[in-house]
């Protein structure tokens, strides 16, 4: 166990770039690409319950999907269309993850991810984005079963981690729920408004 200071970046928003909502989203030429509506597939799949239930590592996420492109003559398609996402969502903010090594060098602190994601795009990011170059460990929704913003994910990703201390950590998320949650759980929070918001928070952690 530890209390030494600890910085937990979330992925989507903060560290990887390409997520839905961003300046240049991952599916932006999905359809040109592969024929597939993104629209349609955000409303009939992301935004379900069986997907949350992914999230929550319930479910699988081919087994869930699957279940969404069989009925519409798709079920071909579900590695194409799986292993385009993954390529296309790890876009990687390097001036991010630069700040986080310096910082780790720094202090001697510990930098850990903290994510709502599912296993395969967790093991692919890992594999083929070197995430785990950059951290001492990713802690993720689908590993522990549940989600943020819920305070349980919180409460367990701390144990995961092995802190003693809530206020040793400091959480960087660039949505608001996040942070009032990772509060709730006693820990030190920040919202997430760009690299230069992280350089100066950095500068004073630790």
């Amino acid at each position: 166990m530890t209390s030494s200071p600890v910085l937990v970046l979330d992925l989507d928003g903060v560290v990887s770039i390409a997520h839905p909502g961003s300046a240049a989203p991952w599916y932006a030429t999905l359809k040109a690409d592969l024929g597939l509506d993104y629209e349609e597939i955000e409303r009939d799949f992301f935004r379900t319950p069986e997907f949350m239930e992914v999230l929550r590592g319930r479910l699988d996420l081919y087994v869930a999907l699957h279940a969404y492109f069989e009925p519409r003559g798709l079920a071909g398609r579900l590695e194409e269309f799986v292993g385009y996402w993954f390529a296309k969502d790890a876009v990687l903010d390097r001036a991010v993850l630069d700040q986080a090594d310096a910082w780790r060098r720094r202090t001697g602190g510990h930098c850990f991810a903290g994510t709502n994601q599912e296993h395969h795009r967790i093991a692919w990011l890992k594999e083929h984005a070197g995430l785990d170059g950059h951290f001492d460990d990713v802690i993720y929704s689908a590993s522990l079963g549940v989600c943020k913003p819920e305070r349980v994910f919180f409460t367990n990703a701390q144990a995961r981690m092995g802190i003693t201390v809530a206020q040793s950590i400091l959480f960087v998320d660039d949505s608001a729920a996040n942070v009032d949650g990772a509060r709730m759980a006693g820990w030190r929070a920040m919202l997430y408004r760009g690299p230069e918001s992280l350089a100066q928070a950095l500068e004073r952690w630790g």
